[in-house]
């Protein structure tokens, strides 16, 4: 149970890969005590509680939290209801409780008649192990109330986290920014690398390659804004390699894809470079073939 100037004693309430990373993280790195950790069954919390190297695995919350914090590390769906039925069944008033999502608002929590908040760290938590060791320097988003935030931010600091906070309005747009940098990256990877295979290129040597690609790309839009950083046939105007392009995108089956990107990536280049004579030839060809 904390106290004013103490570090709370933080409980967890569904702990996937993106909580139990949190939880070890703030009890490693920032000296955050752990409590219970919740789960749907007692075997998935015992697992949680043995990645996290500490925490009394629960199936359901039956220590006093007064004055501890609560988080809340659940799909967004499923918030809500938890929300709702913690506030029935909740032993004690904890200081404060948060979630991880992106996207949705700190007020799903409302129910719990506390403080509240949410922290999204902008991490890729597919490994957990890997997670954990990138997570120094990570940006960590906040929103909800005043109060919870002034809390969370030193703490995620000392943890080695960036802090940035947003208004509630703004989460949808921010975290689909997050999945197109993120997600729909892999997605790309997974496109160029079946077409690099396709070309007959040898799996290893092609993933390189590509990755080295992506990695140089990425240093210059570290310094330079995307308009800056485009190249290619597109950015050219060259219809025929274009065509060429999209006919082997095809075959392999990323027409679709290849095509809406293609659009995309016309705009840009107007944007950065202002309208070439082939432009409107690329759109038709594109569009004729986005479908």
């Amino acid at each position: 149970m904390s106290q004013r100037g103490q570090l709370p004693r933080l409980h967890c309430y569904g702990c996937g890969r993106a909580a139990r990373v949190i939880v070890r993280w703030l009890h490693e790195r920032a000296g955050l005590a752990v409590g219970q950790v919740c789960n749907r069954s007692l075997a998935s919390a015992a697992k949680a509680v043995e990645f996290i190297g500490a925490g009394q695995p629960v199936e359901h919350l039956t220590a006093d939290v007064s004055g501890d914090w609560l988080l809340l590390g659940l799909p967004d769906g499923e918030l809500a209801a938890a929300a709702l039925g913690l506030a029935c069944r909740m032993p004690g008033q904890a200081e404060l409780a948060f979630h991880l999502s992106g996207s949705t608002p700190a007020a799903v929590l409302e129910p719990l008649g506390v403080p509240i908040a949410s922290v999204h760290p902008a991490r890729a938590f597919a490994d957990p192990a890997l997670a954990l060791a990138a997570m120094p320097g990570t940006w960590c988003v906040g929103e909800g109330r005043a109060r919870p935030l002034a809390r969370l931010q030193p703490v995620f600091e000392r943890a080695g986290g960036q802090w940035l906070e947003i208004d509630a309005n703004g989460k949808a747009a921010y975290h689909a920014a997050t999945v197109a940098a993120s997600n729909y990256l892999v997605t790309l990877t997974e496109m160029a690398r079946g077409l690099a295979t396709a070309a007959g290129l040898p799996g290893a040597e092609s993933a390189d390659l590509l990755i080295s690609l992506q990695r140089a790309s990425l240093e210059s839009l570290a310094i330079a804004n995307p308009a800056r950083v485009l190249t290619g046939p597109i950015e050219r105007g060259d219809h025929v390699a274009v065509e060429r392009l999209l006919t082997a995108a095809e075959r392999h089956g990323h027409g679709p894809l290849f095509s809406a990107l293609g659009l995309a990536t016309l705009t840009l280049a107007r944007r950065a470079r202002g309208a070439k004579d082939s432009d409107q030839a690329l759109q038709d060809l594109l569009t004729s073939r986005s479908d």
